[in-house]
């Protein structure tokens, strides 16, 4: 294990006990010893908060050439400038010779690295499905359902309580999305008494909680009355301009609730001014340090990195795979058996 490796290592164990990142600090541990990325130029395109810091560990030890965006796209700058105290270095402006990409929210899908990408997350897939390259897509396996269901959740509750709202019981709140996300913000809701409201494209009165209630995103009525008439809205469908002539955009932003988001594009549209939604629209969970904390996030990312190593494959095909499944169990097993949070993954 290299200086710069150790010395890293040694500052992240400082900050996080082991039980918090068992799968990023098993594959440094391993990749330290047979160095599967020796040689190869990665570019990471992964939002840089203090957690992340574990991530790339892990690809220094495995021997990666690393680099971070010119420009991160989402960054928190003290936890880039302790990233640059290591020695991670941004690539320099207008640099493409990258062999590998691990990429997020597509943004770099107009590059060509001669391996392919690996994309973080579902917002990512439409930029990148038709880019002539093998494409793992993480969000696409069962691991991202830590992150979403369980940290993304906690992440906005943090962040609402970090605003001062700390008592939420009896308060209505409107669930926009019943994916992985959307679940897992209603579970936390129910855990907090709050009285809760779905709204989905779909018919998901079968599938959410008892007591929980349902609106259709089509019936724009009953959307606005419900928006309107909630302590707080947040969107979690995943979708760009999520609501966008679904509403009254106008009573919508004038009336008392918060609005918040917890996707990466902008769900409310453009009727809705970005001063009117909490963190001008950007993920609300990112007004902390860590928007996802490390237990949630840590298996994410070292799968992020695992399927570095499968572009290492011959012939794959040039178009958007799942994470392969025994990769995803391999690591699941180390989070469920080594983790802080091993019994909540088992109930996934």
């Amino acid at each position: 294990m290299n200086a710069q490796v150790a010395n890293l290592k040694a500052y992240l164990l400082q900050h996080y006990a082991a039980e918090e990142w068992p799968t990023l600090l098993e594959q440094t541990e391993s990749w330290a010893e047979s160095r599967p990325l020796e040689g190869l130029t990665i570019l990471d395109a992964t939002p840089i908060f203090h957690n992340t810091l574990a991530k790339h560990l892990a690809l220094l030890a495995a021997g990666a050439e690393l680099l971070l965006p010119n420009k991160p796209a989402i960054c928190d700058p003290a936890a880039l400038r302790v990233a640059e105290s290591f020695g991670i270095r941004r690539a320099e402006k207008g640099r493409t010779d990258f062999d590998i990409i691990l990429d997020c929210a597509g943004q770099f899908n107009r590059l060509h690295p001669r391996l392919g990408f690996c994309e973080l997350t579902r917002s990512g897939v439409a930029r990148l499905e038709r880019v002539h390259h093998p494409v793992f897509v993480v969000d696409s396996g069962r691991i991202k359902r830590i992150e979403t269901q369980l940290g993304t959740g906690n992440g906005f509750f943090r962040a609402l309580e970090k605003l001062g709202h700390t008592d939420m019981a009896g308060k209505s709140l409107v669930v926009v999305g019943y994916g992985k996300v959307g679940r897992g913000v209603v579970n936390y809701a129910l855990e907090r008494r709050m009285r809760v409201t779905v709204a989905d494209i779909r018919d998901v009165r079968e599938e959410i909680p008892e007591g929980v209630r349902y609106v259709g995103m089509d019936d724009s009525e009953a959307l606005t009355a419900a928006i309107t008439r909630s302590w707080c809205t947040v969107t979690c469908s995943g979708k760009i301009n999520a609501l966008r002539r679904r509403i009254d955009a106008s009573a919508v932003h004038n009336s008392p609730a918060l609005l918040a988001n917890l996707g990466v594009e902008d769900e409310f549209g453009s009727d809705i001014a970005p001063a009117r939604v909490l963190n001008r629209k950007a993920p609300l969970n990112f007004i902390l340090e860590e928007p996802t904390a490390m237990c949630f996030i840590e298996t994410t990312m070292a799968l992020h990195n695992a399927c570095a190593l499968e572009l290492l494959t011959a012939d794959l095909p040039h178009h958007l795979m799942p994470p392969p499944s025994d990769v995803e169990e391999r690591l699941l097993r180390i989070a469920a058996t080594r983790g802080q949070i091993g019994s909540a993954i088992n109930l996934l």
